[in-house]
């Protein structure tokens, strides 16, 4: 299990650190947009039961920085590439006046994969789908009640939630 720590700055900027099983720590001062973008990693990882994704390669050593340097895509194991569009795409979708159905949402999902990257889980049909957003949705509303100073704090991957889990 990883802890997820997401502190909301007093002056907008934020940072997300991340305590691996074995002690080790990242962490990294974040843009406003990434706690949003993160905590909906979490969610597709989570139900998805992903764990070469963004939050499973930090738990397995990847520092937090590794992620911003030249070249990182091409490291990247086909689940983060596939976790990544997902994530991508429902960002887009907070956007939109009302989320997409699932077939518009995997019709796009489809349309963003590079032909090398195709996962097991696609096509996320509806009850999943709405899994996902019903939970980004929730960390996203503990999110913006946290005041400035204080934090959100997860447990990755996160219990009971996942596919594999049963859930």
């Amino acid at each position: 299990m990883m802890r997820i720590q997401l502190k909301r700055g007093r002056d907008d900027a934020s940072t997300l650190s991340c305590v691996r099983a074995d002690g080790s720590r990242t962490w990294a001062k974040v843009h406003p947009f990434f706690p949003r973008h993160d905590l909906t990693h979490y969610a597709v990882e989570s139900v998805l039961g992903l764990r070469e994704a963004f939050f499973g390669l930090v738990a397995s050593g990847w520092d937090l920085d590794a992620f911003a340097r030249p070249g990182a895509t091409r490291r990247l194991p086909p689940e983060a590439l596939f976790a990544e569009q997902v994530v991508g795409l429902l960002d887009r979708e907070r956007a939109l006046p009302e989320p997409m159905l699932a077939g518009a949402f995997n019709e796009a999902l489809r349309a963003t994969q590079p032909d090398a990257v195709t996962h097991p889980a696609m096509p996320i049909d509806r009850p999943v789908l709405e899994r996902i957003r019903a939970l980004r949705d929730g960390l996203i509303a503990q999110w913006n009640a946290v005041p400035p100073g204080e934090s959100l704090e997860l447990v990755f991957p996160a219990p009971d939630v996942s596919l594999a889990a049963g859930g």
